[in-house]
């Protein structure tokens, strides 16, 4: 913007301006009692040296806050972000993997790894419903509230450097849609379901007859859930068993080796679901376990079924680091204190609290967790690739 193109803003601004401002007149009391506002931005600065290990010494940080509600609905062709050299198992690394989870090579013999740390292809938030008639085409935005840029600073030796910028949102709901290639960072979601499910896809033939398939009929109407993370298409291996924070570089998704299933119903049958539902080698009862974060093409963030206020998942961000850094925790759920990341490009979006209940910002039905979500349409005419 040019100069002077801000000039009839000024003149419109001034014409607003009461008499008493304009002769730079005081205020009584009662004049005050009559003005309200809000600050459009606030800047918040902070101090922690609690941490340990890389995490150790003396950060500052400074969040602007930009006080707004955001609805959008944009397309990207491709967010990458975290492009440099990693190893595989090396401080989380995991290898990339066909689909029938082999690790693929290198020429030189070392394991394949993806060139950034997330990328994802065809990014999109919101979608478009009767996205095929251009007449009656409906946005359906991505709604966030309470943008925040917050940037790290480390102070050693006297010495004061910027150590990480991250973008994120007090609030944020909608869809999220894309090819998700590598994620690197925290992805939780949870899976429900009738055991049902399980059942008719292990207990066919002869197999029904077999004492888990049994097990597995007599509570077929119940109930089960568990908690579904990144992990390690090789191995079905979680961050906890690669004794690291988080995965990088992902590219799988689903239910960690040694997790299992549970139940809320009460009874012996019941008992017996986490026994029978345990995960090895990605699988669960001979259900695969392990699933391709590309067959996920639109993932919803929040509760889809409540409005924004109830529905809206609290701590979603981005970040960016040159060294390790211990973000402030804005889940809300108690007892957390830090987000923990290393160097390089990291995504959050965890469980949250809403009230007493602590959600996850993802849910999926045993059928979506085993056979995908498409993708919803983010483009008037198309899918995607607009």
């Amino acid at each position: 913007m040019r100069l002077q193109d801000v000039g009839p803003v000024f003149v419109m601004s001034g014409l607003l301006l009461s008499a008493s401002v304009c002769a730079l007149e005081p205020l009584t009391d009662r004049d005050l009692s009559d003005v309200s506002g809000q600050a459009f931005i606030t800047i918040d600065t902070s101090a922690y040296n609690q941490g340990s290990g890389k995490w150790a010494g003396d950060y500052e940080f400074t969040k602007v806050n930009l006080g707004m509600e955001l609805e959008t609905v944009f397309n990207i062709d491709e967010l990458k972000l975290g492009r440099f050299e990693r190893e595989a198992y090396v401080d989380g690394t995991v290898p990339i993997t066909d689909d029938d989870r082999n690790i693929l090579y290198n020429s030189d013999g070392s394991a394949q790894v993806y060139d950034s740390d997330i990328i994802i292809e065809d990014f999109a938030l919101g979608r478009v419903d009767n996205y095929n008639d251009a007449a009656n085409a409906a946005y359906v935005p991505f709604m966030a509230r309470n943008p925040f840029i917050e940037l790290a600073y480390k102070t050693e030796n006297g010495q004061k450097r910027i150590s990480g910028i991250r973008v994120g949102f007090e609030k944020a709901q909608g869809d999220l849609s894309g090819d998700l290639i590598s994620v690197t960072g925290i992805v939780e979601g949870e899976i429900r379901g009738d055991i049902q499910v399980v059942y008719d896809n292990n207990c066919g033939g002869w197999n029904a007859l077999a004492p888990n398939c049994l097990l597995l009929l007599a509570s077929s109407d119940k109930e089960i859930y568990t908690q579904v993370d990144l992990l390690d298409g090789a191995t079905g291996n979680g961050a906890d068993q690669l004794n690291t924070t988080y995965l990088k570089r992902a590219s799988w998704f689903g239910v960690p080796n040694g997790r299992n299933f549970q139940t809320d119903e009460t009874g012996l049958i019941a008992s017996l679901i986490p026994t029978l539902t345990n995960s090895s080698d990605c699988e669960v009862l001979g259900t695969p376990a392990c699933f391709r974060s590309t067959i996920y093409q639109s993932i919803y963030i929040g509760d889809k079924d409540t409005d924004f206020e109830t529905g809206s998942a609290s701590g979603v961000f981005l970040s960016v680091q040159t060294e390790s850094v211990p973000w402030e925790d804005l889940s809300g759920v108690p007892g957390s204190d830090r987000v923990l990341t290393d160097s390089g490009a990291f995504m959050n979006i965890s469980r949250y609290q809403s009230g007493n209940e602590t959600k996850y910002p993802l849910y999926l039905t045993l059928e979506e967790a085993t056979r995908g979500t498409p993708r919803v349409a983010t483009c008037v005419g198309r899918v995607k690739g607009c």
